[in-house]
């Protein structure tokens, strides 16, 4: 939460104090510096952390042993190798399946050849009923008979009924047992995953507190466990946050400079993309607990494309509040407040140090730039002359 002011006047940066800032009299102990025009960049300044936009889950298909990761933070492309696993559970499973399988087919085909056969030997007790009632009418059998080939038939036709319930049964245990071979393939095909797209290699996280690890090789995931995340590099974000003291100067849309604590030497253009429009306990690092201040959080979109660009990495962003090409400005060590409640600087002319009232267009924990009440080359006091 705080602000930093860039400056560059007459090829002079302001800390280089010895020669441009700061004048030392030997016959004075009052420390003093020049009053200086040149551009001004008056920034908010925040650290926050990378993160991607948009992202995909990758996910263990099945129960079996990591044998091996792509590199965490390696960039891949769609169709790369991510993940691989141990088969030998799967192959297993699979002859054990296949197997099974060999069993019920072998189980249809004897309930079809029995159908088939009880058919013909329904076929045939019902021909031998049927020409008996004509020699029944004629006496040459008796209705007793007659009765007992109606119920042979009958007990035929109830076996028939069977049999075809049991080839039923027979052509669902197939269909089963087939199901269950396409299962274990499946898995057994699961035994490594790939890039579904273009992205950079994540680790997942897993438990709580002092138990969190992330994945590992060896790891015996659960299936649909988080293994892994793609973030998309071309869509980084910045998370940060700003005091409620900074938020009139935060616009969306402001003009953001991003350094990685990485990569210091290297900066990246980003622009305010969302403020929060409601306020949070800012929480203490070291403690959890609230500190008291309200805080907004701020999305910065990175405009860049790099690929140190990474997810998790710490940025330090430089929010633009205003640019001020030609601006009058003096150490904020020189702006005093007079009885009056007035800001004033005490500027040397040849009476000695003379209070002199200024007007301030905005301040820094740096410097103060003034609009009104000091010129150019005037040599201003650092600390307060002690009164005449």
């Amino acid at each position: 939460m705080w602000a930093l002011l860039a400056v560059a006047a007459a090829g002079v940066g302001w800390l280089g104090l010895a020669e441009g800032w700061l004048a030392t009299d030997a016959e004075a102990s009052i420390p003093r510096a020049r009053v200086q025009r040149g551009p001004v960049r008056v920034t908010v300044v925040e650290t926050g952390e990378l993160r991607a936009a948009q992202q995909v889950t990758i996910s263990a298909p099945t129960d079996k042993t990591i044998v091996w990761l792509a590199p965490e933070g390696s960039r891949v492309a769609k169709g790369d190798p991510l993940v691989r696993f141990e088969s030998r559970k799967y192959v297993i499973s699979t002859g054990a399946a296949e197997s099974a399988l060999a069993v019920t087919e072998a189980d249809l085909r004897r309930a079809r050849n029995d159908l088939a056969a009880q058919h013909s030997a329904e076929q045939k007790a019902l021909l031998d009923y049927q020409a008996l009632p004509p020699l029944a009418e004629k006496g040459f059998i008796t209705k007793n008979e007659l009765e007992a080939a109606r119920l042979a038939y009958e007990e035929v036709r109830s076996k028939t009924r069977s049999m075809k319930a049991q080839l039923d049964a027979a052509e669902a245990n197939v269909a089963r047992a087939k199901q269950d071979v396409n299962e274990q393939e499946r898995k057994l095909g699961e035994g490594e995953i790939h890039a579904p797209r273009d992205g950079v290699v994540v680790y997942a996280v897993h438990g709580d507190g002092t138990t969190q690890r992330k994945i590992a090789v060896g790891m015996l995931p659960f299936e649909g466990m988080d293994l892994m995340y793609l973030p998309d590099p071309d869509t980084m974000l910045v998370e940060t946050e700003i005091s409620e003291y900074d938020l009139a100067k935060i616009r969306v849309g402001s003009e953001v400079r991003i350094r990685l604590e990485a990569y210091p030497e290297i900066p990246f253009a980003g622009r305010v993309q969302r403020v929060a429009s409601l306020a949070r306990q800012k929480i203490s690092r070291a403690t959890g607990k609230p500190t008291g201040l309200k805080i907004f959080d701020v999305e910065v979109e990175v405009l860049d494309k790099d690929e140190r660009l990474r997810p998790g990495l710490t940025a330090v962003v430089e929010i633009l509040v205003s640019e001020h090409p030609d601006a009058l400005y003096v150490p904020l060590a020189a702006v005093f407040v007079d009885a009056l409640d007035r800001l004033v600087a005490y500027r040397l002319n040849g009476q000695g140090w003379v209070p002199a009232p200024i007007e301030i267009a905005g301040s820094t924990d740096q410097v103060v730039i003034v609009t009104d009440g000091l010129s150019e080359g005037e040599t201003i006091a650092l600390v307060r002359p002690p009164a005449d």
